[in-house]
This record gives structure tokens, sequence and C-alpha cells, in this order.
């Protein structure tokens, strides 16, 4: 019963400490309206997005290095890719679109890397990966970024929503805001997976 208990106020705390992602995300909001008015692209958001973005991917790179499972190179390539797509910003500094030859360049590297030491293992790895509790959270989050944010932040939903009264500041706290926590879940899933394969024990 003791180690019921322990469970039990083990997974209490750590849906409490998840309960802060959310948390994190308004509080970042909040500072970009109070200091800046509006989410730009030099924001605390987009700053937020990116930083959970590149974490994502620094998670998997470990991992595929320090487990030998070649299909995470994958994983971590194509969140580094996206995050080269939330810097265009800065990319365009240099010519407009650049950020899609930088993107090309990591996708090759990564792709590389998965298959270097052998399809197999990367197949392989990539299908554990996926058949992971921490795959269904990662893909929660994805849903949340690439269609939920999407919609939510058409400019025709807001018009119609606001009409005459339509503020564009509003769509884009809206919009920013809820792809800013889907890259917070999809954050979380890459530490799940993290703590869940480091604790297994080589076989």
């Amino acid at each position: 019963m003791k180690k019921d208990v322990n469970v039990i106020i083990r997974s209490f705390l750590l849906f409490f400490l998840k309960c802060m992602l959310p948390a994190f995300v308004v509080g970042l909001i909040y500072l970009d309206i109070k200091t800046f008015g509006n989410i730009s692209e030099e924001s605390f958001v987009e700053f937020g997005q990116e930083t959970f973005l590149l974490g994502t991917s620094i998670v998997f790179m470990y991992l595929a290095n320090k487990k030998k499972a070649n299909g995470l190179w994958l994983v971590a390539g194509f969140f580094m890719c996206m995050f080269i797509r939330e810097l265009d910003a800065y990319f365009d500094d240099i010519f407009h679109g650049s950020w899609k030859y930088v993107a090309l360049v990591s996708a090759v590297f990564f792709t590389y890397k998965a298959w270097r030491s052998g399809k197999e293992n990367a197949v392989n790895s990539l299908a554990v990966y996926m058949q992971s509790p921490a795959f269904t959270t990662m893909s929660f989050g994805m849903m949340v970024v690439l269609v939920f944010s999407r919609a939510m932040g058409m400019g025709k939903l807001w018009k119609l929503i606001m009409g005459e009264n339509f503020n564009r500041v509003v769509k884009n706290v809206v919009e920013e805001g809820t792809e800013l926590f889907g890259y917070s879940i999809i954050f979380l899933a890459a530490v799940e997976y993290a703590c869940y394969l480091l604790s297994k024990k080589e076989d």
C-alpha cells in the first residue's frame, strides 16, 4: 500500500508541475502585452516558442546519441527545421526565404545521421518511439501547433467575431499564445520520453 501511495503522491506532484506550463504561457503573453502592447517577431512569446523548439530538438539529439537510437535523429531534425522556420524573420535579413535553404541543409544532415549506422536501427527506434505514450502527447501538441492555432488565427474568423471592432492584437494573442502552448506540450512530451528512455536498463 505504501508503494501505491507514493505513486499517487508522485503523480499529483507531476501533474502540478505540468500545470506550470500553461501558467508560464499566459505569463509570457501578459509580459508582451504589458511591455509592447502586441506580440511581434521579437517578443517573449516568440522567444518562448523558439526555446521550446530548440530544447525539444536537443533532447532528441541527446537521446539519439546516448541510446544509439538513430531514428530519433529524424525527430530531432524535424524540430530543428521547425526552429529554423520560427527564425525566418532573422533569415530574411540575408534574403527573403533564406531559412528554407538552412532548413534543407539541416534536414540532410539529420537524415545522414539517422541512416549512417543502418536503416534497420533507425526504423526500429522510430517505431518504438511512436508506440510510446510520449508520442501520443507529442501528437496532441503538433495538432495544436499545426492545426488549431492556425485555425484560431484566421483573420476571417476574428472579423466575424468582432465585426467593425476587429482588433488584430486579439487575433495575434490567441494565435501566437495557442502556438506557444502547443510547443510547450511538445517539449513536455520530449522530456517525458527522455525520462522513460533513460530510466530503462540496458539490455
